[in-house]
């Protein structure tokens, strides 16, 4: 009897093992997400305002007052667009990631593939069925070139990933805000009269119209859905996705083994800057329809977020990218009650830093399971 009590107490200490490291990688993003909604509490508290009346409003912004509302996608649709822009770059940044490279350069890669994707849309007027994949391979090609310069540099001259991209945001940022988009391909040049800012309309043949009348959800979640879908697929079951992974855990060991580390590197920057822009070409030829005067920054810096708290893999981001998604959309809904809407930043904020310092995390988590691995045992002895 002793002997079988011992025998299956070992098995299920052996199991824990197993599983505690990736159990982790599962309650590390849960328990930062919490983290970050618990911060944003205290900080709405500080400044007088009702955190539970204030979440309320974010969550029926997010997804809808009624159920009515939720199954039309009425506010959730915006929630799933937003997602699907995340989604993206945060892809971008997980595959730069698991091939060894920090891809800081997600938003100039995500405004390159904009711009391209606003001057496409313009000029291609054939049928959606021809021009939208065409703009999505031109940004593409043109995007991944971008990024993959920096890895090209970093194989090549070993300049640093980090500084090259952040280079290459700003050189992406002045040029197409404050030249192409005020400039040569300003909307007045086109059309004299014109009130607004921006580059002109795309065509409506470019146009990711709505798939219902009650939100502004268009095809780009079926497009982030696809480069899950890839992501996974190249990370699981092809020799490309393994040269990735083998050259980010280990760069020497990967050459020891045959593996050309340094076009890896590169071949993976170009995947990782055609997300990001196809991504920008999502909003573009969705929402926005246009380059506007005025472009809502950020997206590619957020898809660290995406990628950190999605642990790096495919299905990970598209889900952390999906509820930050409808975080965004349902943080306008709050102020209504006067809480700003970037108490959604601060949350995601939060959430960052605390999955940046995941290991600290592990840590805890991993000293939880060995007291109950020695309080088993105690108690395996006593009987």
């Amino acid at each position: 009897m002793k002997e079988d009590i011992a025998h299956s107490t070992g098995g299920i200490i052996n199991w824990w093992n197993s599983r505690k490291e990736s159990l982790s990688d599962y309650i590390v993003p849960i328990i930062s997400i919490l983290f970050g909604f618990i911060v944003a509490a205290i900080l709405m508290i500080a400044t007088g305002q009702n955190p539970l009346a204030g979440y309320t409003l974010l969550f029926r912004g997010a997804f809808g007052s009624s159920w009515g509302d939720f199954i039309t996608l009425k506010q959730a649709g915006e929630g799933l667009v937003k997602g699907a822009v995340l989604t993206l770059t945060g892809l971008s940044v997980a595959v730069a990631f698991n091939v060894g490279l920090f891809n800081i350069g997600a938003e100039g890669q995500f405004i390159v593939g904009a711009i391209v994707a606003a001057y496409l849309g313009f000029k291609l007027n054939i049928t959606p069925w021809i021009n939208i994949p065409l703009i999505l391979i031109g940004v593409a090609i043109v995007s991944g070139l971008y990024a993959a310069f920096a890895a090209w540099l970093k194989v090549k001259r070993g300049v640093n990933e980090v500084i090259t991209t952040i280079m290459l945001n700003w050189i992406a940022i002045n040029l197409v805000e404050n030249w192409i988009v005020v400039g040569p391909f300003n909307i007045r040049n086109y059309q004299p009269g014109a009130l607004l800012a921006g580059t002109p309309y795309v065509k409506e043949t470019s146009r990711l119209k709505p798939l219902i009348a009650t939100s502004r959800l268009n095809a780009s979640l079926f497009i982030a859905i696809i480069a899950v879908i890839f992501v996974y697929i190249l990370f699981k079951r092809t020799v490309l996705g393994y040269e990735i992974l083998a050259t980010g855990k280990n760069p020497r060991a990967a050459r020891y083994a045959g593996i050309n580390t340094g076009r890896t590197m590169i071949i993976a920057m170009f995947i990782a800057g055609a997300l990001s822009g196809i991504s920008g070409a999502c909003m573009i030829l969705g929402t926005e329809g246009r380059y506007p005067g005025v472009f809502r920054p950020g997206y590619g810096f957020d898809g660290i977020t995406m990628s950190l708290i999605g642990g790096n893999g495919a299905i990970g981001t598209f889900f952390a990218s999906l509820f930050f998604g409808f975080v965004r959309a349902g943080a306008t809904n709050m102020q209504l009650i006067g809480i700003h809407k970037t108490f959604a930043d601060i949350i995601q904020g939060v959430a960052t830093l605390f999955v940046a310092s995941q290991i600290g995390v592990r840590y805890l988590i991993l000293k939880i399971g060995e007291r109950r691995k020695v309080g088993r045992e105690v108690e395996s002895e006593r009987i």
